[in-house]
Protein backbone atom coordinates (compact mmCIF):
# COMPACT_ATOMS: atom_id res chain seq x y z
CA UNK A 1 0.00 0.00 0.00
CA UNK A 2 1.36 3.10 -1.13
CA UNK A 3 1.21 5.57 2.02
CA UNK A 4 3.79 8.66 1.88
CA UNK A 5 3.43 9.71 5.22
CA UNK A 6 3.40 6.87 7.91
CA UNK A 7 2.28 7.89 11.79
CA UNK A 8 3.46 5.40 14.22
CA UNK A 9 2.59 4.94 17.72
CA UNK A 10 5.51 4.67 20.39
CA UNK A 11 3.95 2.07 23.05
CA UNK A 12 3.40 -1.20 21.94
CA UNK A 13 4.49 -0.47 18.07
CA UNK A 14 7.78 0.78 18.05
CA UNK A 15 8.85 -0.29 21.82
CA UNK A 16 7.93 -2.74 24.06
CA UNK A 17 7.01 -0.38 26.72
CA UNK A 18 5.25 -3.12 29.29
CA UNK A 19 8.14 -3.18 31.92
CA UNK A 20 8.73 0.46 32.00
CA UNK A 21 4.97 1.34 32.35
CA UNK A 22 3.98 -1.37 34.67
CA UNK A 23 7.17 -0.72 37.08
CA UNK A 24 5.73 3.08 36.98
CA UNK A 25 2.56 2.39 37.83
CA UNK A 26 3.18 -0.05 40.53
CA UNK A 27 5.96 2.96 42.13
CA UNK A 28 2.63 4.92 41.34
CA UNK A 29 0.24 3.39 43.41
CA UNK A 30 2.84 2.25 46.49
CA UNK A 31 3.34 6.10 46.92
CA UNK A 32 -0.55 6.97 46.91
CA UNK A 33 -1.30 3.91 49.44
CA UNK A 34 -3.50 2.50 47.29
CA UNK A 35 -3.53 -1.34 46.40
CA UNK A 36 -1.65 -2.22 42.71
CA UNK A 37 -4.61 -3.99 40.44
CA UNK A 38 -3.66 -7.41 38.93
CA UNK A 39 -1.23 -7.53 36.22
CA UNK A 40 -4.69 -7.83 33.57
CA UNK A 41 -5.46 -4.69 34.87
CA UNK A 42 -2.35 -2.71 34.53
CA UNK A 43 -1.87 -4.05 31.07
CA UNK A 44 -4.67 -1.49 30.31
CA UNK A 45 -3.32 1.30 31.15
CA UNK A 46 -0.80 1.12 28.04
CA UNK A 47 -2.87 2.88 25.33
CA UNK A 48 -5.24 5.23 26.53
CA UNK A 49 -4.73 8.11 28.35
CA UNK A 50 -3.33 7.61 32.28
CA UNK A 51 -6.21 10.56 33.79
CA UNK A 52 -8.81 8.22 31.83
CA UNK A 53 -7.12 4.89 32.68
CA UNK A 54 -6.95 5.95 36.64
CA UNK A 55 -10.68 6.70 36.27
CA UNK A 56 -11.91 3.43 34.56
CA UNK A 57 -10.09 0.71 36.46
CA UNK A 58 -9.01 2.39 40.32
CA UNK A 59 -12.19 4.35 40.62
CA UNK A 60 -10.61 8.02 40.77
CA UNK A 61 -12.27 11.04 40.45
CA UNK A 62 -10.78 13.50 37.89
CA UNK A 63 -8.67 14.82 41.02
CA UNK A 64 -7.41 12.10 42.08
CA UNK A 65 -6.70 11.03 38.62
CA UNK A 66 -4.99 14.47 37.76
CA UNK A 67 -2.74 13.54 40.75
CA UNK A 68 -1.99 9.85 40.11
CA UNK A 69 -0.66 10.78 36.61
CA UNK A 70 1.04 13.76 37.71
CA UNK A 71 2.65 11.35 40.03
CA UNK A 72 3.65 8.93 37.81
CA UNK A 73 4.77 11.17 35.35
CA UNK A 74 7.71 11.97 38.28
CA UNK A 75 8.62 8.31 38.57
CA UNK A 76 8.42 8.13 34.98
CA UNK A 77 11.39 10.56 34.52
CA UNK A 78 13.63 8.83 36.91
CA UNK A 79 13.12 5.34 35.71
CA UNK A 80 10.41 4.35 33.46
CA UNK A 81 11.79 5.76 30.96
CA UNK A 82 14.48 3.82 31.09
CA UNK A 83 13.20 0.34 30.35
CA UNK A 84 11.59 0.65 26.98
CA UNK A 85 13.25 -1.82 24.66
CA UNK A 86 12.27 -1.88 20.68
CA UNK A 87 10.64 -4.57 19.42
CA UNK A 88 13.04 -6.65 16.85
CA UNK A 89 13.49 -5.35 13.40
CA UNK A 90 12.08 -2.02 14.13
CA UNK A 91 14.86 -0.43 13.24
CA UNK A 92 15.98 -2.00 10.27
CA UNK A 93 12.36 -1.36 9.05
CA UNK A 94 12.99 2.77 9.93
CA UNK A 95 15.56 2.78 8.13
CA UNK A 96 14.34 0.95 4.94
CA UNK A 97 11.12 3.33 5.22
CA UNK A 98 13.52 6.16 5.02
CA UNK A 99 15.71 4.99 2.46
CA UNK A 100 12.59 4.59 0.38
CA UNK A 101 11.14 8.13 0.58
CA UNK A 102 8.91 7.88 3.23
CA UNK A 103 8.06 10.65 5.71
CA UNK A 104 7.84 9.21 9.15
CA UNK A 105 5.93 10.93 12.59
CA UNK A 106 5.47 9.13 15.74
CA UNK A 107 1.74 10.27 17.50
CA UNK A 108 2.19 9.23 21.42
CA UNK A 109 -0.39 9.46 24.16
CA UNK A 110 2.69 9.46 26.17
CA UNK A 111 3.84 12.92 27.46
CA UNK A 112 5.77 14.16 24.78
CA UNK A 113 9.01 15.05 26.62
CA UNK A 114 9.52 11.47 28.03
CA UNK A 115 9.00 10.27 24.19
CA UNK A 116 11.77 12.34 22.88
CA UNK A 117 14.13 10.97 25.19
CA UNK A 118 13.36 7.87 24.73
CA UNK A 119 13.33 8.04 20.89
CA UNK A 120 16.88 9.57 20.74
CA UNK A 121 17.83 6.70 23.72
CA UNK A 122 16.50 3.75 21.83
CA UNK A 123 18.54 5.36 18.64
CA UNK A 124 15.46 5.79 16.29
CA UNK A 125 15.10 9.77 16.72
CA UNK A 126 16.79 10.62 13.00
CA UNK A 127 14.05 8.64 11.40
CA UNK A 128 11.68 10.98 12.21
CA UNK A 129 10.48 14.40 10.84
CA UNK A 130 8.21 14.91 13.89
CA UNK A 131 7.11 13.26 17.18
CA UNK A 132 3.45 14.66 18.84
CA UNK A 133 3.13 13.48 22.13
CA UNK A 134 0.49 14.54 25.38
CA UNK A 135 1.32 17.40 26.95
CA UNK A 136 2.03 17.79 30.84
CA UNK A 137 -1.16 19.02 31.65
CA UNK A 138 -2.87 16.64 30.38
CA UNK A 139 -4.42 19.39 28.14
CA UNK A 140 -3.85 17.45 24.73
CA UNK A 141 -4.03 13.67 25.41
CA UNK A 142 -6.96 11.66 23.30
CA UNK A 143 -5.12 9.74 20.10
CA UNK A 144 -7.02 11.84 17.77
CA UNK A 145 -6.00 15.28 18.85
CA UNK A 146 -2.96 14.43 18.32
CA UNK A 147 -3.24 13.09 15.21
CA UNK A 148 -5.12 16.06 13.94
CA UNK A 149 -2.62 17.95 15.08
CA UNK A 150 -0.13 16.35 13.73
CA UNK A 151 -1.76 16.13 10.03
CA UNK A 152 -1.72 20.20 10.32
CA UNK A 153 1.05 21.53 11.52
CA UNK A 154 3.54 18.99 9.49
CA UNK A 155 0.68 19.63 6.00
CA UNK A 156 0.31 15.99 5.60
CA UNK A 157 -3.12 15.37 3.60
CA UNK A 158 -5.19 12.65 5.45
CA UNK A 159 -5.35 10.37 2.35
CA UNK A 160 -1.66 10.13 2.20
CA UNK A 161 -0.93 9.07 5.61
CA UNK A 162 -1.80 5.63 7.61
CA UNK A 163 -1.29 5.47 11.22
CA UNK A 164 1.04 2.07 12.60
CA UNK A 165 -0.43 1.03 16.09
CA UNK A 166 -1.47 -1.41 18.12
CA UNK A 167 -4.51 -0.70 20.60
CA UNK A 168 -8.36 -0.10 19.79
CA UNK A 169 -7.50 3.46 20.80
CA UNK A 170 -5.14 3.91 17.86
CA UNK A 171 -7.48 2.84 15.66
CA UNK A 172 -10.66 4.55 16.86
CA UNK A 173 -8.14 7.73 16.83
CA UNK A 174 -6.98 7.14 13.27
CA UNK A 175 -10.67 6.92 12.62
CA UNK A 176 -11.45 10.23 13.57
CA UNK A 177 -8.74 11.73 12.14
CA UNK A 178 -9.92 10.31 8.92
CA UNK A 179 -6.85 8.16 8.07
CA UNK A 180 -6.19 4.34 7.80
CA UNK A 181 -4.49 2.48 10.98
CA UNK A 182 -2.76 -0.84 10.25
CA UNK A 183 -2.67 -2.65 13.54
CA UNK A 184 0.24 -4.88 14.62
CA UNK A 185 -0.60 -7.80 16.78
CA UNK A 186 2.41 -8.07 18.78
CA UNK A 187 1.43 -4.87 21.42
CA UNK A 188 -1.56 -5.05 23.62
CA UNK A 189 -4.73 -6.15 22.21
CA UNK A 190 -6.26 -8.79 20.29
CA UNK A 191 -6.88 -9.26 16.76
CA UNK A 192 -10.87 -9.50 17.09
CA UNK A 193 -10.49 -6.24 18.95
CA UNK A 194 -8.79 -4.71 16.37
CA UNK A 195 -10.68 -5.86 13.41
CA UNK A 196 -13.31 -4.80 15.24
CA UNK A 197 -12.87 -1.30 16.17
CA UNK A 198 -12.16 -0.82 12.01
CA UNK A 199 -8.25 -1.65 11.22
CA UNK A 200 -7.72 -1.48 7.02
CA UNK A 201 -4.85 -4.51 8.13
CA UNK A 202 -3.51 -6.86 10.66
CA UNK A 203 0.20 -7.34 10.91
CA UNK A 204 1.74 -10.67 12.88
CA UNK A 205 5.30 -9.34 13.50
CA UNK A 206 7.89 -5.99 11.91
CA UNK A 207 9.11 -8.40 9.11
CA UNK A 208 5.10 -8.73 7.66
CA UNK A 209 4.67 -4.72 8.51
CA UNK A 210 7.52 -4.40 6.12
CA UNK A 211 6.05 -6.14 3.64
CA UNK A 212 2.61 -4.38 3.65
CA UNK A 213 4.66 -0.83 3.52
CA UNK A 214 6.77 -0.94 1.71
Amino acid sequence: MNYQNIIFDLDGTLSNSENSILTTLKQTFEHLGVKTPPYETLLKFIGPPLVESFCRYCGFDEAQAINARYVYQQYFDVTGKELNVLYDGVKSLLKQLKESGKRLYIATTKEEKASLYIIEKLGIAKYFDRLVGASKDNSLSEKADLLKKLLSECNISPDSAVLIGDTSYDVIGAQKAGIDCIAVLYGFNSAEQLLQNGAKLLAKDVETLSKILL
